[in-house]
């Protein structure tokens, strides 16, 4: 990950991380109290947002980064999606530090860059409460050495090679 700043950042990545913080008010945590807003990118600059949504059975809940990535594959855009921003809050205050999305997210923003062509270069912009603090990765960075749909092709000469002991 590297470090930036929210004014390096060009003007719709801002706006990006923008949209993210803004739809922090709508994220229903009621038991952790982390508030996490995320805003995709798609290819022709539209932005779609998403927040956590928290169950009482821990498990049923789901992420910010994976309701918008959703939310954007319902809309039609599922295979145009190229970046993804997070914003979080916690226990409305202000964080202090980035925080970068769970592995389950990570997989999930692998599969839609892979669907919109881009692949490893997905982008992914963190940052604080107040964008004092603003870190850019992609999803290769984050997710190195990943498992992806081709792994589960029978015909891919990779995995002719692993069965194969190769």
């Amino acid at each position: 990950m590297a470090k930036t700043s929210f004014e390096s950042l060009s003007e719709i990545e801002q706006k990006l991380l923008k949209a993210a913080k803004a739809v922090l008010r709508r994220s229903y945590s009621p038991y952790s109290g982390f508030q996490v807003g995320a805003a995709v990118l798609t290819e022709d600059n539209k932005i779609i947002t998403g927040t956590n949504f928290e169950s009482a059975s821990y498990g049923d809940s789901i992420c910010a980064e994976r309701a918008a990535l959703l939310r954007a594959n319902s809309q039609g855009h599922g295979d145009e999606c190229v970046a993804i921003a997070i914003v979080t809050r916690n226990k409305n205050s202000p964080t202090k530090e980035v925080s970068s999305p769970c592995g389950s997210c990570r997989q999930l923003i692998l599969e839609a860059a892979q669907r919109s062509r881009i692949r490893r270069a997905f982008k992914i912009i963190m940052a604080t409460t107040k964008f004092d603090k603003v870190e850019a990765s992609t999803i290769g960075a984050l997710l190195p050495s990943a498992f992806g749909p081709e792994d589960l092709e029978e015909n891919s000469q990779e995995t002719k090679e692993i069965k194969n002991g190769n």
